[in-house]
């Protein structure tokens, strides 16, 4: 059944249909053996369609509903990119509730539950991304496997000239696949899905995103930034020049000539720069109880030295930090 779309939007991908029905329960046993959970009403008016496409290392949606429809994605290792096409939806994740519209987009991060309400004739673009995927292209870009799981911020920034670009990319993939594959040998399309994950990493927030910045991977050789990344991701750690220069896989020398080149300071200096900045962060975020606590664990064993070291570096005494956190009596 071909039903007419708002706005003379162009169903996407139709030449790989999955599901076009009228039945909420067949609708629930189809979305379920591609791992979601659709809810919706009984009454009249449901429809939905979905079309899928699989690409060698991707998968590549659109999916849209006449009526109200509630989907649960459960916990798992993929990503999945939602560009809206048409109407409203809601994302809910934890006690995060984020709005979106015609235009924007956002990302269901890996291993995060996340509840989708999606709003009267809406309609979407979803790329389908695992994480593994995700991470080696990452790997890839930045010369070095990082210590974290990639975190994404559900948002997209939807008037960047980044994300502009990512949705372009997506469309034009969208608006050009057919059965046979026939607008682009398979060595092309393999580069285009690259392209789009790539794009993918540049354009939304995630906790890996200041590996990926231009201006720092220009100005610092990738054992630099591999240092970095390492401290940061264990500065409770016994952390020295020596461990940073190992997980470079360079000589302490030579990674204190870079840090001393490119980022002004030495190994040991940055060392002090991390852990004063997670003992901050302990403090700001109301977990904490004791200074001397919180010195131990990020690394000082002189609280004394330490209540000086974040005053210089915050402008303010911890116990300053810590007293704002406390609820007042």
């Amino acid at each position: 059944m071909n039903v007419e779309l708002l706005d003379d939007e162009p169903e996407l991908l139709q030449d790989f249909s999955i599901l076009r029905s009228h039945d909420p329960i067949e609708a629930r046993d189809v979305m379920r053996r591609h791992g979601v959970e659709v809810i919706a009403g009984t009454g009249e008016g449901f429809f939905m369609r979905t079309n899928l496409v699989e690409l060698p290392h991707v998968g590549l949606y659109f999916t849209g509903n006449a009526a109200p429809t509630k989907v649960l994605i459960p916990e798992r290792a993929i990503a999945l990119v939602h560009v809206c096409l048409h109407g409203h939806a809601r994302l809910t994740s934890g006690a995060h509730r984020i709005e979106f519209t015609k235009g924007t987009a956002f990302v269901c991060p890996p291993r995060r539950r996340v509840q989708l309400d999606l709003g009267q004739d809406f309609r979407q673009l979803v790329l389908r991304v695992p994480e593994q995927v995700l991470e080696r292209t990452l790997t890839s870009l930045i010369g070095f496997s990082p210590q974290q799981q990639i975190a994404f911020d559900p948002p997209i920034a939807n008037n960047t000239p980044r994300y502009l670009g990512f949705r372009d990319l997506l469309r034009l993939l969208a608006n050009r696949l057919d059965p046979a594959f026939s607008a682009w040998p398979s060595k092309v399309l393999v580069q285009l899905e690259q392209a789009c994950i790539t794009s993918l990493l540049c354009c939304s927030r995630h906790n890996l995103g200041h590996l990926l910045d231009a201006t720092t991977r220009q100005s610092a050789p990738s054992y630099v930034l591999q240092a970095e990344h390492y401290a940061e991701s264990r500065c409770e750690a016994d952390l020295t020049a020596e461990n940073l220069a190992r997980a470079a896989g360079v000589s302490v020398s030579t990674l204190t000539r870079a840090f001393i080149k490119h980022r002004g300071c030495s190994p040991a200096a940055l060392i002090k720069r991390v852990r004063l900045s997670r003992a901050k962060d302990l403090l700001e975020s109301g977990s904490a109880t004791t200074l001397v606590g919180v010195a131990l664990r990020c690394g000082f064993a002189n609280p004394s030295r330490f209540a000086k070291d974040y005053r210089e570096a915050f402008g303010e005494p911890p116990t300053e930090t810590l007293r704002r956190q406390r609820p007042k009596a």
